[in-house]
């Protein structure tokens, strides 16, 4: 299965005090097959959450999401339409998952969020808080 990581799940992998519950959850996850994908916006995002950051410790995180992910996609026209139609059910970030294909979408956010037919949503806050 393809999984779509959200920026709100690379932040809290990043800089929470829940990282070691999330990085076992996806270690869990990765054993039963899962491939993980992000996108440039989703990069760009966690990047204006960590402002505070040095180039080189963005330098290193970059790496570590390199080596994470079996691929960062770019931001497209076509994404951006498919959010715009569908603006009160997905984010960005959910349009570029159903764009690319994939079967389900990690976030860490306390906000609800609902699964579409074609993604699965899954909410690691509630899992870790």
């Amino acid at each position: 299965m393809k999984v779509y990581l959200t920026s709100s799940l690379l932040f809290a992998l990043v800089r929470s005090t829940r990282k070691i519950k999330i990085q076992k959850l996806l270690l869990e996850v990765l054993d039963s097959r899962e491939r993980f994908f992000t996108s440039s916006i989703s990069v760009y995002l966690l990047f204006q959450q960590l402002d505070d950051l040095s180039v080189e410790k963005k330098k290193q995180i970059l790496r570590f999401l390199e080596d994470l992910t079996d691929s960062i996609f770019d931001l497209d026209t076509e994404s951006l339409r498919t959010q715009m139609i569908m603006a009160e059910t997905c984010d960005i970030e959910m349009a570029i998952a159903l764009k690319q294909g994939m079967d389900s979408i990690f976030v860490d956010t306390e906000r609800e969020i609902s699964s579409l037919p074609l993604l699965v949503v899954r909410n690691f806050f509630g899992e870790t808080k």
